[in-house]
């Protein structure tokens, strides 16, 4: 289990988890198909292992099959067996906070059946992968704020050039025009800058204090770990919330 923990934690994008899921999940319990569902609101995002190969891909809560649709609502386990192809499916939902939920459906063979003893594996699997998925698509949430503040900027470097351009016959409104726009541009790069740096830290944090969960008692997690991750969040928090401000105050 310290080798999935270990692998998934060094996963960088959610289209690599796949890959290295696929690698793990065999050591863990027996399955024929496994799917992995992150439900945020109507978006998820789905990881599918299985013999024929593995993918990662978005789709709304309507296009999930039926097992595993009704299983979210009710929020009960369930199992059911596939006459045609001799296949059991057991489908769980967590709820992981934050009104984020997910789901996990393993399907095996009568020849190689899932055991319940592996039910605990599942639920170590769900909060590793709910967890960094969350994580990663934070990560990915501030890397396209920043590329889009980085579009911004240029434009107005852009616009810049023009003004500098028609300075010789309007200078006097030029010059006002001028300092507005470099004052949003400090405020810009001011706000890429914040974004890189004052947010990535607590999160990094977060970030470590969930990979070493694993190697802690829970009363040494609940003691130690728990009242930093709790400062790390607030940090965080009050890190979204600036930049939230600051974002508007560019408007």
């Amino acid at each position: 289990m310290v080798r999935f923990s270990t692998g998934i934690s060094k996963i960088g994008r959610l289209d690599k988890l796949p890959a290295e899921l696929n690698f793990h999940l065999k050591y863990l319990f027996n399955y024929h198909r496994f799917d992995f569902y992150y439900v945020a609101g109507n978006s998820v995002d789905c990881i599918s292992i299985s013999l024929d190969g593995f993918c990662y891909f978005s789709s709304g809560v309507e296009d999930l099959p039926s097992l595993e649709r009704g299983v979210l609502q009710s929020g009960v386990p369930k199992a059911i067996v596939s006459e045609s192809d001799q296949l059991t499916s057991h489908c769980w939902k967590f709820e992981n906070g934050n009104n984020l939920s997910s789901l996990i459906k393993i399907q095996s063979t009568v020849a190689n059946p899932f055991k319940e003893s592996s039910i605990t594996l599942v639920k170590v699997v769900n909060k590793t992968l709910a967890t960094k998925v969350e994580n990663l698509k934070m990560i990915q949430l501030i890397h396209r704020q920043n590329k889009q503040l980085e579009e911004l900027a240029r434009e107005l470097q852009t616009k810049n050039s023009e003004i500098e351009s028609l300075n010789q016959i309007q200078e006097g409104t030029i010059a006002d025009r001028t300092a507005s726009l470099l004052h949003s541009n400090t405020k810009l790069k001011s706000l890429i800058q914040f974004n890189s740096h004052q947010l990535r830290e607590p999160l990094t944090r977060v970030i470590s204090m969930v990979e070493i969960k694993d190697e802690l008692s829970t009363e040494e997690y609940v003691r130690d770990i728990l009242p930093l991750m709790h400062l790390a969040v607030s940090d965080l928090d009050k890190a979204v919330m600036e930049v939230i401000r600051r974002s508007e105050e560019l408007e």
